[in-house]
């Protein structure tokens, strides 16, 4: 499992992001300790927060790929 940090800066951003991760066959998570959400789960993304850093977890194979597709919001 690879862990890569991600932020939102608003609602939209927050939207792009899990269509974007909607469409990965594979699991991905947000969130560190007790707080773990999917991903792929709006209402779990927002509940992370707008303006935070967040631990983005990926499986390690797929690393690359989920960089190049999730740039914009990786900090």
């Amino acid at each position: 499992m690879s862990t890569l940090n991600v932020m939102f800066s608003s609602v939209d951003a927050v939207r792009n992001f899990v269509a974007k991760v909607s469409n990965m066959p594979f699991d991905l998570n947000l969130g560190a300790g007790s707080r773990i959400v999917d991903a792929k789960s709006l209402v779990g993304v927002m509940y992370m927060g707008i303006g935070r850093v967040i631990p983005l977890h990926a499986p390690a194979e797929k690393e690359n790929y989920v960089k190049s597709e999730l740039a914009e919001y990786l900090v």
